[in-house]
């Protein structure tokens, strides 16, 4: 799972690869990436990591949310929590990121 941020816009792409979770920002710093993504993002402790809001990415994924995304999904978080990887709150997900 890929979210691309390109100016003020983001996308979800490959919203079935549970495996992984990037932010792809070619030519953006991190400050301009947790600009874009606003209220939805916030910084990472982790150098080239920011985290996403999970609430987010669900709404991103569109039509492809259904249930068995769903399933998949919840699945994914939960990997991500046993190894660090949402924020406190546990509200968001930590995403690298990826130059492209």
């Amino acid at each position: 799972m890929r979210i691309s941020v390109n100016g003020s816009d983001t996308s979800l792409l490959e919203p079935d690869v549970f495996t992984a979770f990037d932010v792809l920002a070619p030519s953006l710093s991190t400050d301009q990436v947790l600009a874009v993504l606003g209220g939805h993002g916030s910084p990472s402790a982790e150098p080239d990591h920011v985290f996403v809001a999970i609430a987010a990415v669900r709404s991103m994924a569109g039509d492809a949310a259904d249930r068995d995304w769903e399933e998949q999904f919840q699945a994914m978080i939960a990997y991500a929590a046993s190894k660090g990887w949402l924020n406190d709150a546990g509200d968001k997900i930590m995403g690298h990121l990826a130059p492209n």
